[in-house]
């Protein structure tokens, strides 16, 4: 067993020091700091983000009990009033530029790492954190609730978070589309909440593709049948054009529209696409995949603390969103670059009551053999005797 770090820090192993501490200097996070460097507030608030503390006053009581245990991971013991002030001050910027330059390490892992498609897949999607409007006043989103909205694209084959924004609830989804859908080559799967016509043809003439589910209201008119049946999983494939003026400017070329039936619920869903080459039944799978994106922000509010918050100012929220999103990704680095075998889920339990412990986190999941008691006694026996 490793005691040359503890589990803090092994947590933390992955992080590139040297990007972190250039995306303090861009945004001037220790200018003026005396107590609490806004590395080891990182720190502090990873481990608020793994013990799930409730507040800033149960972090400063849990690192003031432990404080004999701080040394080996750098820390001490930090005061409310300190942390607070920090939360306020230091631009959450920092944090999100320390999440993309983790991104990047792990796009460079994963590479063409269970890739299903000759494209990459992305899931694109948003969740609403609602927030009480008489605290968060600055988070507006209908007249009396308050709240933020964690737009993500995630990786559909290594399922990491790849791409994050963080915005006011007022947002729409659609708005971030230009942001998360801007690469070439890849295979964006969404829900019909996306669907903005020039938006989808930007996609198209970007060489990427999309799947998304047809919205009730489309007028459009079928061009070519490709496939009809009144059994099996695909009912119909076939070539179609919008036929509205605003969606044929929009969107002036051909779709391909997809419907797939539902056994299980006996209900019929209709996809477009502007991919012409996959199988209809590779692009209903695209879409079933969508349901990654909802697993993780289910995995995300359940196990990192980001539906209470620590400050109640917008950098506040957006730095304590960041860490839990900075903390999914260590997870996901550790269990691919160490061979961790565990699930996120149980890696982040274990690591509760012991991310103090020198040990590191695959050290944790090590079994060992119990002591050999009845060699044990005999040993003892025979050194009485002697």
């Amino acid at each position: 067993m490793s005691n040359s770090t503890t589990v803090l820090g092994n947590l933390l192993s992955h992080l590139e020091r040297s990007d972190f501490e250039r995306a303090v200097r861009e945004h001037s996070g220790d200018r003026r700091v005396r107590t609490l460097s806004t590395y080891n507030l990182l720190k502090t608030l990873v481990y608020g983000q793994v013990t799930s503390a409730f507040s800033v006053r149960e972090i400063e009581s849990s690192l003031a009990v432990n404080s004999s245990k701080l040394y080996h991971c750098g820390l001490t013991p930090v005061k409310r009033s300190t942390l607070c002030d920090a939360l306020e001050k230091r631009d959450h910027h920092i944090f999100e530029s320390t999440f993309n330059s983790l991104a990047a390490k792990a796009c460079l892992i994963a590479g063409n790492q269970g890739r299903r498609f000759k494209n990459p897949l992305k899931i694109i999607d948003a969740s609403t954190i609602d927030l009480c409007l008489e605290r968060f006043d600055w988070a507006k989103f209908r007249t009396t609730k308050g709240a933020v909205k964690l737009h993500l694209k995630l990786d559909g084959d290594m399922l990491y978070p790849e791409q994050a924004t963080i915005t006011t609830g007022a947002v729409h989804e659609v708005n971030e589309m230009d942001n998360l859908c801007k690469k070439r080559g890849e295979i964006y799967v969404m829900d019909r909440g996306y669907i903005d016509y020039k938006r989808l043809h930007d996609i198209e003439l970007a060489n990427s593709f999309f799947v998304t589910r047809m919205k009730s209201n489309c007028d459009y008119e079928n061009v070519k049948k490709l496939f009809s049946a009144k059994t099996g999983s695909i009912r119909y494939d076939g070539i179609m054009r919008l036929k509205s003026k605003n969606g044929a400017e929009s969107y002036p070329g051909l779709l391909r529209k997809v419907c797939y039936h539902d056994d299980e619920y006996d209900r019929n869903y209709i996809f477009i696409t502007n991919n012409f080459e996959l199988s209809a039944q590779d692009v209903a799978d695209i879409y079933k995949s969508r349901w990654q994106v909802e697993l993780f922000f289910k995995w995300i509010k359940q196990n990192l603390r980001i539906k209470t918050f620590w400050g109640t100012s917008k950098n506040a929220v957006f730095i304590q969103i960041w860490v839990a999103l900075i903390v999914s990704l260590l997870l996901w680095l550790h269990k691919n670059i160490d061979g961790i075998k565990e699930s996120a889920q149980r890696i982040i339990q274990s690591m509760k009551t012991t991310i103090l412990t020198r040990r590191t986190i695959y050290d944790l999941f090590i079994i060992e053999d119990p002591p050999d008691n009845r060699l044990s006694n005999q040993l003892h026996f025979q050194g009485f005797g002697n």
